[in-house]
């Protein structure tokens, strides 16, 4: 599969938002040319650290939404058989998360994640909002990504408490017990090819408009 990133933007201190203020941030990545519709809420249980586009269940409901075999109040859930003994004893990244999750709704207009939004568990469970792909029509997105590569995956969190995500991890290596940043709401972008020195500015900037400046960054290859 070769090397992917997931690189996460998040506040230096882990809260949670007002769900008005996380619609606002969710919709601003499609008024901003970041990402483009159709997106999906989801609400469940997830994990912070499962968010590579082929390891989380979050990739799988996407793939199944442009696809149309997932459609609202679907589910998926981690299939724990594909879970290798030594997996099985290691945290996320490196082990597999374990992770359930249902769609609530989805959508191509940004005006009706608002609504979505307050008729969702809010707080008490874990919520994602993703993207269909990112918004190649932003010379930004483009120059930053490289080429158009609809497998990038964009995803809006806010957990229902703080998870920790390493600042810098490499899947394929032993866990080094290195510095970690607590999450609850942030954004997370899975890519293959991109610039790696800094986070995409579009990204970052529709950020910032809402969770305030100050952006932790960090990343998980595999």
């Amino acid at each position: 599969m070769g090397i992917w990133t997931d690189q996460f933007l998040a506040p230096y201190e882990a809260y949670l938002p007002e769900v008005t203020d996380f619609a606002e941030m969710a919709a601003s990545m499609i008024h901003y040319q970041v990402a483009c519709a159709p997106w999906t809420l989801v609400a469940g249980k997830l994990s912070a650290n499962a968010e590579l586009p082929y390891v989380g269940i979050l990739g799988d409901i996407r793939w199944s939404i442009r696809d149309g075999s997932l459609t609202v109040g679907g589910e998926r859930s981690t299939d724990i058989t594909e879970h290798t003994e030594w997996e099985a004893e290691q945290a996320p990244p490196w082990g597999r998360a374990l992770e359930a999750g249902r769609v609530l709704a989805t959508g191509t207009d940004p005006a009706d994640i608002a609504p979505a939004l307050s008729a969702a568990p809010y707080g008490l469970e874990d919520i994602a909002i993703v993207f269909d792909q990112l918004d190649f029509g932003n010379p930004e997105v483009l120059n930053h990504f490289w080429s158009e590569d609809t497998r990038i995956q964009l995803t809006c969190f806010a957990l229902a408490r703080p998870q920790y995500r390493p600042l810098y991890a490499n899947t394929l290596a032993a866990p080094d017990n290195g510095p970690v940043h607590p999450v609850q709401t942030f954004v997370s972008v899975g890519y293959k090819l991109g610039d790696r020195l800094y986070p995409c500015p579009a990204i970052a900037d529709a950020v910032v408009r809402v969770l305030r400046p100050g952006l932790a960054v960090g990343e998980t290859f595999g």
